[in-house]
């Protein structure tokens, strides 16, 4: 069968196809399963990757075949209004990119298109036009809740295209409870949780990346992801500071990732004089993620749109101490949450009273060892529990794509899904 592969070329993406390679980084739901259909001798794919913002290393529209790919289309950002005028742009490569898209579905005649949600607008028409499109989202955002009340029509008249499916990740954001007032009425859906690959590692192994880290006898508290306001990472610094004021030899800090607010909160460790007590390592490859994972003692979430992300059950299967922030039923938002990874296994903080809470919450784990070994406990056995490995999911994906070609039915919900639309 022939699927076309409708995606957004990711920031984690872009580095490789520059150079005519696949070396992904970040996104694995899009990734893995776009290697899993290359793979499927059942399967002919073409990629198409829209660029959603002007870079320089993809100036004009390139096709080739890409090794572990195959054929993949890059199209460009184009800045024909001058590179100030940011919304005309953007509105006029959603409509090349989306015209483009109707152009190499009726050259390529797909069996089944796949399109993540940033490229709505394509996945919308070509679903209207009589082809079988099979919608992903990575979760919901605000922007779908203004579609569910009524104020974002012309995105509401695109979610509510007759679509063959639509897949969302469960990342904390509560899509199960969304997606029913967004989707066309009788659409398939299912919501679920993304793989991990993570595991604990064995002791000695942690031990030794322990010592060749400089990370003594004091337990270490981890964060771990991209340094942006939505992510609170200002939030956490302050936190930790707050923290190490109160008990200044008690941790050390540990801050993984890189990002544009890397250094104002360097900047604030500075100024408080702890220094020697956070470090900042910038972004790191996969595998030292994972011992940084298995090496904190606590690791703390601080994302305020939802805390199923995948760096947040890396952890969970590497066995660290969780800190999350509370939920809020109003949205809701980490309902699902609170019911997947229960109070005994995280530690909760108020995401209203923040950074406080979060810096009571520390205070009162690097106090109790023993706390943070039960739950350390705790997460490794909920982790064999709840996640499954990216190859099953990705089979589980593949395995959809070719029961909607076959038009059979599609709609059934994982285990998981059902706890989580049901309770």
């Amino acid at each position: 069968m022939r699927i076309l592969f409708l995606a957004r070329l990711f920031a984690g993406l872009k580095s490789g196809l520059a150079k005519g390679q696949w070396e992904p980084g970040g996104v694995p739901a899009i990734y893995r399963l776009i290697e899993g259909l290359a793979a499927d001798r059942d399967v002919e794919l073409l990629t198409a990757f829209c660029v959603k913002e002007p870079d320089a290393r993809f100036p004009r529209r390139m096709r080739q075949k890409i090794p572990v790919i195959g054929d993949a289309v890059i199209l460009p950002y184009a800045t024909p209004f001058g590179k100030a005028a940011r919304q005309p742009n953007a509105a006029f490569n959603e409509a090349a990119h989306a015209a483009r898209m109707l152009s190499l579905a009726a050259r390529f005649k797909p069996d089944v298109v796949y399109a993540n949600y940033t490229n709505i607008l394509p996945a919308a028409l070509l679903a209207r036009a009589g082809y079988r499109v099979v919608l992903r989202l990575m979760g919901v955002q605000s922007h779908h809740r203004d579609i569910a009340a009524g104020k974002a029509p012309f995105f509401r008249w695109q979610m509510q295209s007759p679509f063959a499916h639509v897949v969302c990740t469960e990342d904390g954001s509560d899509p199960a409870s969304l997606i029913p007032k967004l989707v066309r009425p009788g659409t398939p859906w299912t919501v679920r949780l993304n793989g991990c690959d993570a595991r604990a590692l064995p002791e000695d192994e942690v031990r030794a990346f322990r010592a060749e880290t400089g990370l003594g006898a004091r337990p270490s508290v981890l964060f771990l992801g991209r340094l942006e306001p939505y992510k609170g990472a200002i939030a956490f610094i302050d936190a930790a500071i707050a923290m190490l004021r109160e008990m200044p030899d008690a941790a050390d800090v540990v801050v993984v990732g890189d990002g544009p607010l890397r250094g104002e909160m360097e900047a604030r460790v500075g100024a408080a004089g702890f220094g020697g007590r956070v470090r900042f390592t910038g972004a790191q490859p996969h595998a030292h993620v994972n011992l940084y994972l298995n090496a904190a003692d606590v690791y703390v979430s601080t994302n305020m749109y939802g805390n199923l992300s995948n760096a947040n059950l890396e952890a969970l299967a590497a066995g660290a101490c969780l800190v999350l922030p509370t939920s809020d039923p109003s949205l809701p938002l980490d309902t699902v949450t609170d019911r997947l990874i229960p109070a005994d296994v995280a530690e909760r903080y108020d995401r209203n009273a923040m950074p406080d809470s979060l810096a009571e919450a520390l205070c009162r784990l690097v106090r109790s060892p023993d706390q943070i070994a039960a739950r350390r406990a705790k997460s490794r056995a909920l982790a064999r529990q709840l996640i499954r490995p990216w190859a099953d999911v990705v089979a589980s994906d593949i395995a959809l794509l070719k029961s909607v070609t076959a038009r059979a039915p599609s709609a059934a919900l994982p285990a998981d899904v059902k706890r989580a639309a049901n309770q």
